[in-house]
C-alpha cells in the first residue's frame, strides 16, 4: 500500500499522524538513528544512464539508508519515463524508500506536475506536493520516534527554474517563493506548538542554494569542509527562506545541489549549509568523482552526522554538526 503525504492547512495534524503505522512510515531505528542519502543532479540521458544507476546502486546497497533524496535536475531529455522507470526500479531491487525534488533541468516537454503523477505512482517513492503554493515539490516527510510521533522532520522545497521576472535568461535563476515560505513557516509552528513548543529537529532538501551559501564561503570559508570549485549559483532575488528558517528554530541543515563542482558544508548563523555531491557522468559538466552525501539524524538530538560517499567506495569530508558547530569526527 502506498501512502501518499498530501498536507492541507485546515486538516494538517490529522493527515500527518494518519501516515504513521502505514508500511512506508518513515522511523528511527532501534538505535535511535535515521539515515538519508542525497544523490543531486544526475543527468538521465539516453545512453549515459547506466552508470549513473550502477553508481546509485553501488552506494545505496553500501550506505544502507532509510530514505534517498534526490536534489533535481534528474531526467534531462524530453522523453523519461523509460528513465524514471528504470531509476524506480533500483529502489526496488534495494527495498529503499527514496523521494524527490525538482531542479531546474527537470522541466523539458512534460510538466512537473505530471513528473510528480509520475515519480508517485512508483513504488516505494513518497513524492508529493501541496495545493495552492509555487511548485510541484513541496512537502514534509516525519520521521517517527519509538513512541510512534514525530520526532524530526525532512522539509523537501521545489527551488523552482528561472528568475521569472526575466524568462529563461541563462544564468538567471529562480527562487523559493513567498507562498512556499508561508507554507513553512505555518507547518512548522503548528509542529512546534504541538511538541509543546519546542522546534522538532528538521533538515530541508532543495535544489538550487540561497545566497547564504556564497556569504558563508565569503566570511569564513576555512571553517567550510569541502571544496568549492565554482562559483555559487544562487538566484537572482533572496526571498528570505533563510531567515525564515533562522527564526522558526527547527532546521538544523540545508542539503542542495545545482552546482556540480561544490560539495562543502559550513555553518551559517545556527545553521549547516551543505551541498550534495554531484552524481552524474560525463553528458554534463563536472571532474569530481560522483558520489552523494550520507546524512544520519539522531533521534530526540539537534545533531547529525554527515559525510561523501564516492564512486568507488571512498568517504570524504566526514562531520558532525551539534549546537551549530561543524567537526572533523575521530
Amino acid at each position: 500500500m502506498k501512502t501518499f503525504l498530501i498536507i492541507g492547512f485546515s486538516a494538517f495534524f490529522l493527515n500527518i499522524f494518519a501516515t504513521f503505522g502505514q508500511q512506508n512510515s518513515l522511523k528511527f531505528n532501534a538505535n535511535g538513528e535515521f539515515k538519508i542519502v542525497q544523490f543531486t543532479d544526475v543527468h538521465l540521458k539516453t545512453g549515459f544512464s547506466e552508470v549513473v544507476f550502477n553508481l546509485i546502486k553501488e552506494i545505496v546497497y553500501l550506505e544502507k539508508p532509510d530514505l534517498v533524496i534526490i536534489t533535481g535536475d534528474i531526467v534531462v531529455q524530453d522523453t523519461v519515463d523509460s528513465l524514471i522507470q528504470q531509476l524506480g526500479a533500483i529502489f526496488v531491487e534495494t527495498n529503499t524508500l527514496w523521494a524527490t525534488v525538482f531542479g531546474n533541468h527537470d522541466e523539458h516537454r512534460i510538466s512537473r506536475k505530471t513528473l510528480t503523477a509520475l515519480y508517485s505512482s512508483l513504488p516505494n517513492n513518497l513524492n508529493s506536493f501541496i495545493e495552492g503554493i509555487k511548485g510541484e515539490s513541496n512537502y514534509i516527510l516525519p520521521i517517527a520516534g519509538k513512541e510512534n510521533t514525530p520526532k524530526a522532520l525532512v522539509y523537501l522545497f521545489d527551488s523552482n527554474t528561472y528568475n521569472p521576472l526575466l524568462g529563461s535568461a541563462k544564468g538567471t535563476y529562480g527562487w523559493i517563493e513567498f507562498s512556499q515560505i508561508e507554507w513553512y513557516r505555518k507547518q512548522s509552528a503548528a509542529f512546534t506548538a504541538k511538541n509543546n513548543g519546542t522546534p522538532l529537529p528538521a533538515v530541508a532538501f532543495f535544489h538550487i542554494p540561497f545566497e547564504e551559501y556564497a556569504l558563508m564561503w565569503k566570511n569564513d570559508s576555512t571553517s567550510c569542509i569541502g571544496s568549492k570549485h565554482e562559483v555559487v549559483c544562487s538566484p537572482a532575488l533572496n526571498s528570505g527562506l533563510f531567515s525564515s528558517m533562522a527564526e522558526c528554530g527547527d532546521v538544523m541543515g540545508t542539503f542542495v545541489g545545482h552546482d556540480h563542482l561544490n560539495d562543502y558544508i559550513g555553518c551559517y548563523n545556527d545553521i549547516a549549509l551543505a551541498y550534495g555531491r554531484f552524481s552524474g557522468t560525463k553528458n554534463t559538466y563536472g571532474y569530481l568523482t560522483p558520489g552523494a552525501r550520507a546524512i544520519v539524524l539522531k533521534e530526540n538530538k539537534r545533531e547529525f552526522k554527515t559525510w561523501i560517499r564516492e564512486k568507488g567506495g571512498n568517504s570524504v569530508y566526514p562531520c558532525q554538526y551539534k549546537d551549530c558547530l561543524i567537526k572533523i569526527m575521530p
